[in-house]
């Protein structure tokens, strides 16, 4: 083996894997990552890691998420720690889950290593081993997982489970202290798949150093004596599944519901997993696949065709120790789906990101079938001229083809608009996909192009909450306060243990001036979720200020009386609000103004000028005191959707 060779090779492998992700480093959170990073008030404060591993609804703002995930909440909380920011910071995440992805394919080239020599001794092996992991370093069904932050449950579990069995099978004298669980247990920590360290490593022994094919699974006295060596990883994957399920809070949810048809499905999502490692063309960040009902579909008999002809190859592969590595590799993918495609139903019956960690298998198996019979070919292949050139171009034809699947698919990732309009292309019949697709169009100020997949949404998920929420949003937007109200209560109704629902729908109530109703749904709304840090900040603004506990015929004059005995910019933004609440749009413009005078670029203050001026018609002040609010602060929703409509307003005048 040449060091110098393989250490130059490492090196390109890095600096390409680089190239592959070098713009993913600032894409935006996505998805999950809210409820678990973005409104996650616990992962704020580094002094809450002990709670962790007490408390799981600590790991989301929503209840029906709330898993025991313990170190995924740590990882999250360090994160946000070095970015030392008020919010997490995408960058800071980005950068360390490229670090340990990249320390993964280390682990990963070892291991594969290991097993290659004890199959089939050669000085090639350590090329080999690295070829599986640039394979899936650069593999571009991976970048899934890679720009999807909070799949960092994923990665951060691989790469556990590959430290600990690195550490069962180069540590064999070590076994009797049980050291290699210590890793798997921070694997469960992470995510459940962890508990597979036990079957892995009974099948590394029971192939490898016990020297068994499957044809000896028939004989108990073969694999009982290897069952009781690995027997504490057993007991402790069997421990740990236990106390998860203790810890779980009883609002967790899988989002699944029929196990038979859920079954049924997933044959056919086996196929799908493997056509992709192969032709990673149509990648979705949100799936829009349903159930099979029947057992006889055409998918189901595909399937169950295909998992039987997959399995016996590795039957057969298993009876020679030199092929054995591929009857490895087949085992650890069908093992590695087990949690997500067996009977444990969950909303999504596949996401193109759980097959990270299967992959790994996958490739291990690839790579080695494809050296074994490049070694049975090499003497024909001699003969034929420039056929080494050939091979070596294909090689690199290959990887170049999956670094710009990589970046292609990392700038789908760089922006919501990008993403979920791939997502409406790829998965047309995905609700979520589409009513994202319209948050994003809402949130330019398209309202009418925000409806159209709204109801589009609607229309392929008739029952799903958020889409009646988004519509309450949007319809409020447009002071269709009837519509919006009629849409809040239905998703609340749809799904009562989602508080982002009350946080809207109490906002709603604040703005139309129905005080003690909108305290009360924020009540509600925390009662679900004590530290959403929306429904915090907006109990606060509700209760603190004199002027909400007063009646509404009072108000005004309180507010009037509060700007001259405390003259804040917050009190004269309030007085502002209350004349443009009671149609005194003038007024609403001269508190807005005195707010600016004590906090000039205060943005609600120019959104409060915009609005006002916007029902004024009086568009190009509207517009003038818009871009001010945008340009004070780029993060006011509102204030561009203001800014938006009277550009609209005065276009639309000028036809």
């Amino acid at each position: 083996m040449n060091k110098r060779a393989l250490f130059i090779l490492w090196a390109i492998l890095i600096a390409a894997v680089f190239f592959g992700y070098k713009n993913h480093f600032n894409n935006p959170f996505e998805f999950d990552d809210d409820h678990t990073i973005v409104s996650n008030s616990y992962i704020r404060d580094i002094k809450n890691i002990p709670l962790f591993f007490t408390d799981a609804t600590t790991t989301s703002s929503l209840p029906a998420n709330q898993a025991y995930r313990p170190g995924l909440t740590i990882l999250n909380t360090i994160d946000y720690w070095l970015a030392g920011k008020p919010e997490p910071m995408p960058f800071v995440y980005h950068v360390h889950i490229f670090i340990s992805f990249l320390v993964l394919g280390v682990f990963i080239y070892f291991f594969s290593l290991k097993i290659f020599d004890v199959a089939l001794k050669s000085e090639f092996n350590p090329y080999i081993a690295f070829l599986v992991s640039a394979v899936f370093l650069l593999h571009t069904a991976n970048a899934e997982t890679i720009n999807y932050i909070i799949s960092r449950s994923d990665g951060s579990s691989t790469l556990w489970i590959l430290v600990s069995l690195c550490t069962f099978i180069f540590f064999k004298d070590l076994r009797k202290y049980q050291l290699y669980l210590i890793p798997m247990t921070c694997a469960f920590f992470v995510k459940e798949t962890g508990v597979l360290v036990a079957p892995f490593a009974f099948l590394y022994v029971f192939f490898f150093e016990e020297n068994n094919s499957l044809q000896n699974v028939s004989k108990p006295n073969t694999w009982l004596k290897i069952l009781i060596s690995v027997l504490p990883a057993f007991f402790l994957a069997a421990f740990l599944f236990w106390f998860a399920k203790h810890m779980t809070p009883p609002t967790w949810t899988s989002g699944g519901y029929n196990k038979f048809e859920y079954l049924l499905t997933e044959t056919f999502v086996f196929v799908h997993y493997v056509k992709n490692y192969f032709l990673p063309f149509d990648l979705s960040a949100d799936t829009d696949w349903g159930l099979i009902k029947n057992w006889y579909d055409d998918r189901v008999i595909i399937g169950l065709a295909f998992i039987s002809a997959t399995l016996f190859m590795a039957y057969r592969a298993s009876l020679q120790m030199k092929t054995r590595p591929i009857a490895f590799g087949i085992l650890w993918f069908y093992l590695a789906l087990l949690p997500t495609s067996s009977i444990f139903p969950f909303a999504e019956v596949l996401n193109d990101h759980r097959v990270f960690f299967p992959y790994i298998g996958l490739t291990i198996a690839c790579v080695w079938a494809l050296y074994l019979l490049y070694l049975k070919y090499e003497e024909t292949l001699e003969r034929i001229p420039f056929s080494k050139v050939g091979v070596s171009l294909t090689i690199a034809l290959f990887f170049a083809a999956h670094v710009y699947g990589l970046r292609t698919r990392c700038d789908v990732w760089s922006s919501g608009e990008k993403l979920w309009y791939d997502v409406t292309i790829k998965s047309p019949k995905n609700g979520r996909g589409l009513m994202n697709y319209g948050n994003v169009l809402m949130g330019k100020g398209d309202y009418k192009g925000a409806e159209e997949y709204f109801l589009k949404a609607k229309q392929e998920w008739p029952y799903y909450s958020y889409i009646y929420i988004n519509l309450g949003v949007l319809y409020n937007a447009q002071g269709k306060t009837a519509e919006a109200e009629s849409n809040f209560k239905y998703g609340m109704q749809l799904n009562a243990y989602n508080p982002n629902a009350y946080f809207y729908y109490s906002n709603m109530l604040k703005i139309n001036g129905r005080i003690s109703e909108a305290i009360a749904m924020v009540d509600k709304g925390l009662n679900l979720s004590p530290k959403h840090p929306a429904l915090v900040n907006l109990h606060a603004e509700l209760t603190t200020n004199p002027a909400y506990n007063a009646s509404i015929k009072n108000k005004t004059e309180l507010l009037e009386n509060l700007c001259k005995t405390n003259p804040t910019p917050e009190n004269y933004i309030n007085l502002s609000l209350e004349y443009y609440n009671q149609g005194k749009f003038l007024d609403c413009v001269h508190a807005a103004e005195e707010s600016l005078k004590l906090r000039p670029n205060y943005d609600l203050a120019y959104n409060n000028i915009c609005s006002a001026y916007n029902n004024l018609h009086d568009w190009d002040k509207a517009i003038e005191a818009g871009k001010k609010a945008v340009e004070a602060n780029p993060q006011n929703q509102l204030a561009k959707n203001n800014l938006q409509a009277a550009i609209d307003a005065k276009k639309s005048e000028g036809k």
